[in-house]
């Protein structure tokens, strides 16, 4: 009985153990492959030039690795991450990678930015570089292919594209930003033109009033009118009045001579 239970607990503590030991693919120098799960060591993996002919590595991390001139043919990498990492002069024979994610891995950019040409967006091109092994596929939008030279709409879309080896198929993300276009600086509006503008009615060439000047005028006439009154009142006054000598009450006017001697009263 007590050679049971320890021969049940210390398989229980080999277990983990072992467990751990399964989920490092490769560790040698500074080259460390683990799963995803575990995630990418810390600057990734430097992995350049080695060879993992054959090796099973399967949802591997290879986030942000340097895998330059390494040979992976024949490699099991079903669902194995190379997000970021550098595949140039990789080999990739035969390699299985079914539902492997080589964005941004050189092949194709993680994003493209252009500046629309016009109200519609701007053409997008690009040209996959594939490492020995893999061959470029359809790029697409929603299952719509997409091709070089194909013009996206203003804004942010995602593009996916396929790449396949002899034993499955991998994809690469790519991000399209299609800023706007500076807009054309508009000529002002005159504040006058050359012809009124009409809506369906002759429009009017009759000149505001000013009152103003109505007013000014106005003044002016009353102030003649009243000068003019006055000078005929003056011209029309009478000279001194005098009664005649037939005490008939007549008045009569009498002007004065210079030359007259005035005459002594009564005469």
């Amino acid at each position: 009985m007590i050679v049971a239970v320890t021969l049940g607990t210390l398989a229980l503590a080999a277990a983990p153990a072992t467990a751990a030991n399964a989920e490092v693919f490769y560790d040698e120098g500074g080259c460390v492959v683990q799963q995803v799960t575990d995630g990418a060591p810390a600057g990734g993996s430097q992995c350049a030039g080695v060879d993992f002919g054959g090796t099973s590595m399967g949802q591997a991390a290879f986030m942000g690795a340097n895998l330059a001139g390494a040979n992976l043919s024949g490699s099991k990498l079903q669902a194995a991450n190379f997000t970021g990492a550098n595949i140039e002069g990789a080999n990739f024979t035969d390699a299985q990678v079914d539902g492997a994610d080589f964005t941004d891995a050189g092949i194709l950019p993680g994003t493209i930015t252009a500046e629309a040409t016009d109200a519609n967006g701007a053409p997008i091109n690009f040209a996959p570089v594939v490492p020995a092994g893999l061959t470029a596929g359809d790029c697409m939008i929603v299952d719509v292919p997409v091709v070089s030279g194909t013009v996206f709409p203003i804004g942010d879309s995602g593009m996916v594209c396929k790449f396949s080896s002899s034993n499955g198929t991998a994809i690469a993300v790519v991000k399209i930003q299609v800023t706007p276009h500076p807009e054309a600086t508009e000529a002002p509006t005159p504040l006058f033109t050359d012809e009124p503008t009409t809506t369906g009615t002759t429009a009017s060439t009759r000149q505001p009033t000013d009152w103003g000047l109505v007013a000014a005028v106005g003044g002016g006439a009353v102030v003649v009118l009243a000068l003019g009154v006055a000078a005929m009142v003056i011209s029309r006054r009478r000279p001194a009045i005098v009664a005649g000598e037939d005490g008939a009450g007549e008045e009569s006017a009498v002007e004065p001579d210079d030359d007259e001697e005035p005459k002594a009263p009564g005469a």
